[in-house]
């Protein structure tokens, strides 16, 4: 569902922008015209990410930002929201390998992505951390999207569950933006005899005033006011039973205010000018996540 949304999303950015450069070149300038709509087309992601950096701004609060910082991020950002646009819009990879009862894994992964994404944001990511020698590492897609956190929490223990009865051995979970809010639903039941440690990236761990731009159950219990999220937070908060960190960034465009990713008894690490979909794809973002997995392995 979330690959069709996103089809849908680039379809209308592209049909805008062709839209745009057909009405604005001379007839027949084929060549002009496709150059403008492509360039029209990437204009829209700067556009949109401005758009939110700038609503971040007005809305956060006490949380400043830099205008070095800022350009930054309105770059860095545009281009990876661009590149996970057209990864998640592609056609499902196949599913990722499981670890037979006959090959105990010693370092087992469960990636859990956030809102309105798919398997596809982790690819990069999945790729570092194959190569640091996590396996195996499996990534379901929550579905349907209008779903509650709840539902998406069920469908992460199936898979957690799973990936730990065959690997034999505590799972490592890295979770994105929502995905956070899911990984932590999970510790409520689950401790260290399955889970080795938990590395949210993005997570608005004390609500977004922007989930009130999106009319989904996941999305109003981000919230600030969720009485879902302050039951989750009076319950857990400073009191983790296994190693937590959170990786976030000041100059983050959807997470705000930006100390919303803070928690008390986790490690934080604050990134600078990166956006959402940066703090998961930048270099920086992905050197630091690799460490806090093996710091977790550490304690273990």
């Amino acid at each position: 569902m979330a690959a069709r949304f996103w089809r849908c999303v680039l379809g209308c950015e592209l049909f805008v922008a062709a839209m745009i450069a057909w009405l604005c070149t001379p007839a027949r300038d084929w060549p002009a015209a496709l150059a403008l709509a492509l360039g029209l087309f990437v204009a829209m992601q700067f556009l949109l990410v401005g758009a939110s950096l700038l609503a971040a701004r007005l809305t956060g609060g006490k949380t400043r930002s830099g205008t070095g910082y800022g350009l930054r991020a309105w770059v860095s950002e545009s281009l990876h929201f661009l590149h996970v646009q057209l990864a998640m819009s592609a056609p499902r990879a196949g599913a990722a390998r499981r670890c037979p009862p006959s090959e105990p894994a010693q370092r087992p992964l469960l990636m859990l992505h956030g809102i309105l994404c798919n398997h596809a944001v982790w690819r990069r990511l999945g790729r570092r951390l194959a190569a640091a020698g996590f396996a195996p590492i499996t990534a379901p897609d929550f579905e349907p999207l209008d779903a509650g956190i709840d539902d998406y929490r069920a469908c992460a223990e199936r898979e957690l569950l799973a990936l730990h009865g065959q690997c034999r051995a505590p799972v490592a979970i890295v979770a994105h933006s929502m995905g956070g809010l899911v990984a932590r639903s999970l510790l409520a039941t689950l401790g260290p005899e399955v889970i080795s440690g938990v590395v949210t990236v993005a997570s608005p761990h004390h609500g977004t005033t922007l989930a009130r731009c999106l009319p989904l159950a996941g999305a109003r219990q981000m919230r600030p006011d969720s009485e879902w999220l302050a039951a989750l937070n009076a319950a857990q908060e400073g009191r983790f039973p296994v190693p937590l960190t959170s990786i976030h960034g000041r100059e983050d465009n959807l997470v705000v205010p930006a100390q919303s990713a803070v928690l008390r008894g986790a490690e934080s690490c604050e990134l600078r000018g990166l956006g959402h979909f940066g703090l998961l794809r930048s270099r920086r973002s992905l050197e630091a996540i690799v460490n806090a997995l093996v710091r977790h392995a550490g304690r273990t």
